[in-house]
């Protein structure tokens, strides 16, 4: 339920997905073309026009949201995404094929070759479906608490996400056969032992909010040498939320004492070499766009085409940070410091479509090799705004222990935010993020983020 270990399971799927790619390719070739034919062209064609097939099938897949495995309610639903995924891939193939006719020979071939590549799909989704499906955990809350109302009443709760709320056990305030928000009152917490006897239980999350004396320390002990995982609400809300919860469950004792929040010196070496490597690539395959931009940016408005700005790093240090301009030139001139929105009326007709595929951020890769800011972290906010959400969200400077970066866990999780509500939210997946940070986590935060830019997604 890890938000790494569900990313982790969907990169496996692209793998198998362009390994079923190869072998359908494979056995629509070797069946319905001539073999001198292949043979002429060789190999390399091969190689070529499966490359061209595999991202083909891959992009369209992502375009249908085919790699969210916690959205497979039912072989249907399965189907009614894949069927539109399956007809956009024949269109991109027909683009491909008018386009690039010397490349792919074998046009009417590829036809066949989708429709077994998504009947193998359809197959394999609805097959990790039924294994997954039959090993749910089953949970049961002891107590309840805002945190646990705040998971029963997740949208994403009530579908399948790998767990079964099975019920509650309540204090004096619920009687058995009573619902908390949807969910059957089994029993007090008293009765927990009979309870776990009565239903098959995997789980027990404590969500008691005042423990003293109603903590049923040795019936919970029985529990858990029976095999039933025992968890703190805040844990288990990090495991299928995918943030850390601030508001009054985390004191500074726990993030003393808890595991994560610690990265050695050979992990901080490689993400370090990560950033460059990968910024310095960025740079060289963005040098037309940037160029383009320049341009275009000079074109649309008066004002320079570059926008420095200070903004608080690592251990607080201020630096200033590049980027294309996208708004008026002085545009904070008369008002002072204000939260970009989505939709900005100060942007230009060059810096909306910039922030909308975040080209107005590729300057921030120069800060990436001055050292000021990692490719993966949290995203640098500007003093004047530090100074409010210090003051008034708990934890806030925590997210200055590590680099800012051009993307973060919470940009891949969280809308625009222009509030400091959004600004809590925000800092909940930057939290994960620290504690959780690895040089795997942060190549995922690419993928993700490559994958907005190209097929939608917030900011």
């Amino acid at each position: 339920m890890f938000s790494v270990r569900t990313t982790r399971g969907a990169v496996s799927i692209i793998l198998t997905d362009v390994i079923i790619c190869a072998v359908s390719f494979g056995i629509t070739i070797g069946f319905l073309t001539d073999s001198i034919l292949l043979s002429f062209y060789g190999p390399l064609f091969s190689y070529a026009t499966l490359a061209l097939l595999s991202c083909i099938v891959v992009s369209s897949s992502a375009i249908g949201r085919l790699y969210s495995l916690m959205e497979y309610l039912h072989p249907v639903d399965l189907a009614k995404r894949i069927t539109p995924t399956f007809f956009l891939s024949v269109a991109f193939t027909s683009i491909f094929a008018f386009l690039a006719e010397n490349l792919l020979i074998f046009r009417w071939q590829m036809i066949p070759a989708l429709v077994l590549i998504y009947a193998i799909l359809f197959f394999f989704r609805y097959l990790i479906f039924f294994v997954l499906s039959k090993n749910r955990q089953r949970v049961l809350f002891l107590g309840y608490s805002g945190l646990a109302r705040g998971i029963i009443e997740d949208d994403l709760a009530k579908r399948f996400k790998g767990y079964e709320i099975i019920g509650l056990l309540a204090t004096a305030d619920y009687r058995p056969g009573e619902e908390f928000y949807g969910i059957p009152v089994l029993g007090t917490v008293s009765q927990l032992e009979q309870v776990t006897r009565d239903h098959p239980v995997d789980t027990i999350v404590v969500a008691l909010r005042d423990r003293r004396g109603k903590l049923p320390m040795e019936d919970l002990l029985r529990c858990r040498v029976r095999n039933v995982r025992v968890q703190e609400c805040w844990s288990f809300y990090e495991r299928i939320r995918r943030k850390l919860p601030i508001d009054d469950f985390l004191t500074p004792s726990w993030f003393v004492f808890e595991n994560g929040f610690y990265q050695s010196s050979l992990n901080a070496s490689v993400k370090r070499w990560q950033g460059l490597v990968v910024s310095g690539i960025a740079l060289l395959v963005f040098l037309p766009i940037i160029l383009l931009l320049m341009i275009l940016i000079k074109l649309d408005s008066p004002g320079p085409v570059f926008y420095r700005q200070k903004r608080v790093g690592m251990n607080g240090k201020v630096f200033h940070l590049l980027k294309f301009r996208s708004m008026v030139h002085d545009a904070e001139k008369t008002t002072g410091p204000v939260y970009a929105q989505e939709d900005d009326p100060r942007a230009t007709r060059v810096g909306r479509v910039m922030r909308k595929l975040r080209l107005d951020e590729i300057p921030q890769l120069f800060n990436v090799l001055k050292g000021d800011m990692d490719m993966v972290g949290p995203r640098p906010e500007r003093p004047f705004f530090v100074k409010q959400l210090g003051d008034r969200i708990p934890y806030y400077n925590l997210r200055h222990t590590v680099r800012p970066g051009v993307t973060g866990w919470a940009q891949v999780n969280y809308t625009y935010g222009d509030s400091v509500e959004s600004a809590k939210q925000k800092l909940q997946y930057d939290l994960y993020y620290v504690k959780h940070m690895s040089w795997y986590l942060d190549l995922v935060i690419v993928f993700l983020t490559v994958k907005e830019v190209l097929w939608g997604g917030g900011r």
